[in-house]
């Protein structure tokens, strides 16, 4: 049997030898994408990679061939990556996407819900320039941006203790609107009930399903009963109108303040760390020199392995995937559309080349905005 010294000089010498076959690879793939560039060929050829694997891994032991296929596909996908890169160096109007480098200066924002609302409070603290427009449901948010009647629409999209709010995002697709800005807010909820309501009078609360459930332990301890309101602030405004010493609004101090409400408690959300992600979305996509984060949508093929396949090219282009979440494909049962936010900015290259494979290999995809995170 062969020393271990001996058996590592060997595998050196062949690592070696791997790196210079590799940098050789590299240097035909960076022809090929010259030559593609001119022709306009499609990088991405399935079935011609499938049929090279197969030739290639042909009579090896299975173990064996298992692992000698996974370094082929990461081998080929590397030369994807680089021909890629290397065609939008050639020819940087084969880019898919062209937001606007301008800054979005709006006269009309809009929000769902009435004032006092959590997402007044965001759209004031984007745009303090602007006086937020109220209307009933976020879909009419959506509907007003894309028909004109508002420049922007607030709307939140994200909590760390609820989740995700996954009609916004089936919004942003029925609607192809883009994000653009991106405002996160601290969030401390309170319980407010009309002038001389006491603690003990209390048997019913009234708030949004979000903020509910982010209050669950103080409604379980109190044993009171939870009633869903289209908003924080409509649940205060209903709690004045309807003049119950019984029912309460879970809601912000300012909308308690501003529907005259007494504060019973302030802070009785479960995690004191609780915030919520709001987002302003145009009809026109933008890129500003500060902003860091990008989010994109997309459908994939319904096979084994195509969504670590997505993952796995994200990560080759040393980018830092931030977040994931899938929704279900409208009319395509079992099928799904994934979300991904990640950092960067458009204008970086490898930002740039991700996007265009992507645009090339995937079925759908669409880069829902470009924003900064603080």
């Amino acid at each position: 049997m062969r020393e271990l010294a001996s058996i590592r000089k060997d595998i050196n010498s062949v690592d070696s030898a791997i790196r210079e076959l590799f940098l050789l690879r590299m240097s035909l793939a960076h022809e090929v994408a010259e030559t593609k560039a001119q022709s306009d060929d499609k990088i991405y050829k399935p079935d011609r990679e499938a049929e090279i694997i197969e030739q290639r891994s042909a009579g090896m032991e299975e173990e064996v061939r298992l692992k000698y296929i996974a370094l082929l596909q990461s081998m080929i996908r590397a030369s994807r990556e680089y021909q890629y890169s290397k065609i939008l160096r050639l020819n940087p109007e084969k880019f898919p996407f062209h937001p606007s480098s301008e800054m979005l200066k709006p006269k009309t924002v809009f929000y769902q819900g009435v004032p006092g609302a959590y997402q007044e409070l965001a759209a004031r603290a984007l745009f303090p320039e602007c006086e937020p427009v109220n209307v009933p449901t976020w879909e009419e948010v959506f509907q007003s941006v894309r028909d004109g009647k508002a420049d922007v629409g607030v709307v939140p999209v994200e909590n760390t203790t609820a989740g995700t709010v996954s009609a916004v995002y089936d919004l942003l697709l029925d609607y192809d609107l883009s994000i653009n800005r991106s405002y996160i807010k601290k969030i401390s909820h309170c319980l407010a009930a009309v002038p001389g309501a006491t603690m003990a009078d209390i048997r019913s609360v009234c708030s949004h399903p979000h903020a509910l459930p982010q209050c669950s332990a103080f409604i379980s301890a109190h044993g009171f009963t939870a009633i869903e309101a289209a908003n924080t602030a409509i649940a205060a405004q209903n709690v004045r109108d309807q003049g119950d010493v019984s029912l309460a609004a879970i809601c912000s101090r300012e909308a308690a303040e501003r529907y005259g409400l007494s504060i019973l408690a302030e802070g009785i959300n479960d995690m004191k760390h609780n915030e919520t992600r709001f987002i302003a979305v145009s009809r026109t996509p933008t890129c500003l020199p500060e902003d860091n984060r990008i989010e994109i949508a997309f459908h994939i093929p319904n096979a084994a392995g195509t969504l670590i396949t997505v993952l796995d090219i994200i990560a080759h282009y040393g980018i830092d995937m931030t977040e994931i979440h899938s929704r279900p494909l409208k009319d395509s049962p079992w099928c799904y559309v994934f979300y991904v936010d990640f950092t960067g900015n458009i204008s970086d290259h490898a930002v740039r080349s991700l996007l265009y494979q992507l645009h090339e290999e995937l079925p759908y995809i669409k880069v829902l905005g470009s924003y900064k995170v603080d």
